[in-house]
């Protein structure tokens, strides 16, 4: 008995060059690209050095990915107050656009206490 090994042979691709002009619409109507450049990243990390930290949960990790891959789109962040009220109330963020769970970053209170409204707080892995 002899063993035969069967690879697939490759196929053109059927789609046409402009593809990607055919792809739906993001959620909320914009896709988010929330990610900074390489040296706007360096600038983050030196200066988050100073600020409250917190240590993501692995839902808190999944849901910022989510967030910075525009999965979560039209969200470009946590959600602030009015968006999550207008969520728990309505299903939908405060523009109206549907959105059926609130995205939030939920912390101890004493890192809470460290924090103001606008304030910076790193977020670590």
């Amino acid at each position: 008995m002899t063993n035969v090994s069967v690879f697939p042979v490759p196929q053109p691709d059927p789609r046409p060059a402009d593809a990607a002009s055919h792809l739906i619409e993001p959620h909320g109507g914009t896709l988010i690209d929330p990610m900074a450049s390489p040296e706007r990243a360096a600038e983050l990390k030196a200066a988050s050095r100073d600020w409250p930290s917190w240590d993501l949960t692995p839902r808190q990790f999944c849901d910022l990915e989510l967030i910075l891959n525009g999965g979560f789109s039209p969200l470009d962040g946590f959600m602030k107050r009015a968006d999550h009220d207008s969520v728990c109330e309505r299903l939908r963020l405060a523009d109206g656009t549907l959105w059926p769970i609130p995205i939030l970053l939920d912390v101890t209170p004493q890192v809470a206490e460290k924090l103001r409204v606008g304030g910076k707080l790193a977020l670590r892995d």
